[in-house]
This record gives C-alpha cells, sequence and structure tokens, in this order.
C-alpha cells in the first residue's frame, strides 16, 4: 500500500515538474516576443518623434542661430572697422610725412633759386618767410619773420629768386614789414639793361604794373626792354630785375614786375656790399 502511494506520489511530481517546465518555457518566450516587439515600438515612437521634434526643435532655435549669426557679423563688422580706423591712421600719417617733405622739397628749391639769383652786388643778411599779407587795395606790403633779433633794419631791400620785392618800413623784435614795389607810394630807381634810359616806378592803383613817375632827360625804353635797379639812391643794390615795359606812352610807360607778388612764400633781406 505504501508502495502504491509512494508511486503515484512520483507520478504526479513528475507530471507537475512537465507542466512547470512548459509554463516557464511559454512565459520565456512570451517575454522575449515582448521585448522585441517592445523594442521595434521603441523605435517607432523614437523616429515619429525625430520627425515631429526636429521641426519644432529647428524652429525654436532658429531664432538663437540668427542671433549667433548677427553676433558673428557684427564682431566681423567692428575688426573691419577697426582695420579700417588703423588703415585711416596710417594714411594720416603718411600724408603728414608726404605734406612734409613736399614743404622741405620747396623750400630747397626756392633756398637753392634765392642763392643762384644773388648777385655779387649784394650782401644777403636774412632768409626768412612771409607770414602775413595786407588785404587792402591801397596798401601792399608783407610781413615776414624776421625783425631786429637778426639786425633788420628800416630802408634795406628784399628779393626773392625772381628779383626785386619792396623794401623794409617797419621792424619789431620778431617780425619786419616789407612795402612792395606794386604800392603806389614806393618809388623805386631802374634803368634798362642796356644803360641807354633812367627813370622812376611806382606802384599802379591796381597794383599790377609799375609806371614811370620820372624819366631821366626824357628818354623812354622800348617795349619790351629789362628794367633793373640803378643804385642811385642807395637803398636798393644795383643789378636786381624790376620788370620788363610793356607800354611806352609820350611822357611815360608801363611795366610788369618780374616778381609774382600773389605767390611769395620766402624772400632774402640784402645790403649793398
Amino acid at each position: 500500500m505504501v508502495s502504491e502511494n509512494k508511486i503515484n506520489f512520483s507520478i504526479k511530481r513528475k507530471s507537475s515538474s512537465g507542466i512547470l517546465i512548459s509554463f516557464l518555457f511559454i512565459l520565456s518566450f512570451i517575454l522575449i516576443l515582448f521585448n522585441k516587439t517592445d523594442y521595434v515600438l521603441i523605435n517607432n515612437i523614437k523616429n515619429i518623434g525625430i520627425d515631429v521634434v526636429s521641426p519644432i526643435t529647428r524652429f525654436i532655435s532658429s531664432p538663437v542661430t540668427i542671433v549667433n549669426n548677427v553676433a558673428i557679423r557684427l564682431n566681423n563688422i567692428r575688426s573691419l572697422e577697426l582695420k579700417n580706423a588703423k588703415l585711416k591712421e596710417e594714411i594720416s600719417r603718411l600724408k603728414k610725412w608726404q605734406t612734409l617733405a613736399i614743404k622741405n622739397s620747396r623750400e630747397n628749391r626756392v633756398y637753392k633759386s634765392l642763392l643762384n639769383s644773388t648777385t655779387n652786388e649784394v650782401e644777403i643778411i636774412k632768409t626768412a618767410s612771409v607770414i602775413n599779407e595786407s588785404p587792402g587795395i591801397y596798401n601792399k606790403f608783407i610781413t615776414i619773420n624776421a625783425g631786429i633779433n637778426y639786425n633788420i633794419i628800416k630802408d634795406l631791400a628784399v628779393i626773392n629768386n625772381k628779383g626785386l620785392i619792396g623794401k623794409i618800413i617797419y621792424t619789431s623784435k620778431n617780425n619786419s614789414k616789407v612795402l612792395l614795389i606794386t604800392d603806389s607810394n614806393s618809388s623805386v630807381p631802374v634803368k634798362t639793361l642796356s644803360d641807354t634810359s633812367y627813370a622812376i616806378m611806382s606802384g599802379s592803383s591796381s597794383g599790377k604794373y609799375l609806371v614811370s613817375t620820372f624819366t631821366k632827360e626824357n628818354k623812354l625804353p622800348k617795349v619790351g626792354d629789362l628794367l633793373l635797379t640803378s643804385g642811385n639812391a642807395k637803398v636798393f643794390p644795383r643789378d636786381i630785375l624790376v620788370g620788363k615795359v610793356i607800354k611806352v606812352n609820350e611822357d611815360n610807360f608801363f611795366a610788369i614786375p618780374y616778381v609774382d607778388f600773389n605767390n611769395l612764400s620766402y624772400v632774402q633781406i640784402v645790403k649793398s656790399k
């Protein structure tokens, strides 16, 4: 009896074990299938999310992208502005150096011309620059940057590389005033290059021409004759070019100055040796 019970218990246990194993197998299969299905589902959800979220993300982030691009462009513009400012400063410095070089070159040419034009009859006291010109219609004078400090005194003659300019009429410590030969109050003794005619020249009312106020022995020059200082009045040294005769009347004549009085920059104060 006992043996029969044992046999029945063993059979029941084997049957239960088979059912358990079958259940576990089916459960494992279901879990594997679920995992597989879950993976596919998740991937599908993920793809749908990417398709839906990506445009939204791009739309939301587009202002940030635009702002970043604008910031980059602004930085580039600032960089270009700084470079342009530096280039402008460099150009400005180069222009200053160029202006200085041109000025020095012009001064050297003027000094050379003044030295080459000086005759053996004069002694150079000082080379000076013109710092002011008279704006008046009737008064024709200039101011130069040399005075008593350079032994400049009244009645000294003033010339440049072209010829006679005028004479000193007033001096201060650092400056002097020069009466131009084109002023109607000036008086310059002249002669022709051939020494055939002597006269005294004064400025005209317009300041463009020289007109004779006295002619020695009524000997008038010819049109085209060159006029030089005669040295008779002991103010102007001899043989300094004054002008050229352009018109001769019955009792006087006109001449045009050789000096360009509209472009006076440097002059020499001289005296007779």
